[in-house]
């Protein structure tokens, strides 16, 4: 992203300031999740924040995509519209952390917490290899979609499984049968 951003012209500080801006999106996702918790429930949350993330993504591929990147303003709308996204991603991280807390049995929380960050790692690894692959920016548009793609199949996935709750999830989530 940095080398795609510079190759645009793209000031280093601008580049800087952005990135510092998406550290502060988790600090701020502490204050949105407890809002999306009380309002929507643990498990909704979690999916608000992923279509959330997913949503702010296709309009900054859409940005990309439109061939519009190499003027400025385009450029910071893009990465504006990634910096509001990483509120969404860091959102569903508090919120996968409290279902893990409040969901799984302690047992098996070392398990699955271990396996989550296991998947995360590979994943990370694979879009690393991917990156390196593609090393030249002219691929950028392919890793944004690769990226995109990833997220808007989290956001599915986890819809999918909120959708159709086991008994054993009913119990421990109190699902509102409303919305399930």
């Amino acid at each position: 992203m940095t080398a795609f951003l510079t190759q645009r012209g793209l000031h280093p500080s601008i580049i800087g300031a952005f990135s510092g801006l998406c550290a502060f999106m988790g600090v701020a996702a502490t204050f949105v999740s407890a809002t999306l918790v009380k309002q929507f429930g643990i498990l909704k949350a979690g999916a608000v924040g992923l279509v959330f993330q997913a949503l702010l993504l296709c309009i900054a591929v859409a940005v990309y995509w439109s061939g519009s990147m190499f003027q400025q303003s385009p450029l910071v709308f893009f990465l504006s519209l990634i910096v509001l996204s990483r509120l969404g991603h860091m959102s569903y991280d508090v919120v996968g952390a409290q279902i893990l807390q409040t969901g799984i049995p302690s047992s098996k929380a070392n398990l699955i917490g271990t396996t989550e960050v296991s998947v995360a790692s590979l994943a990370e690894c694979i879009m690393l290899g991917v990156a390196i692959i593609a090393n030249d920016v002219s691929h950028f548009g392919f890793l944004a979609m690769l990226s995109l793609l990833s997220v808007v199949g989290a956001a599915w996935m986890f819809c999918r499984w909120l959708l159709n709750p086991t008994d054993e999830q009913r119990i421990l989530f109190s699902f509102d049968p409303r919305f399930c």
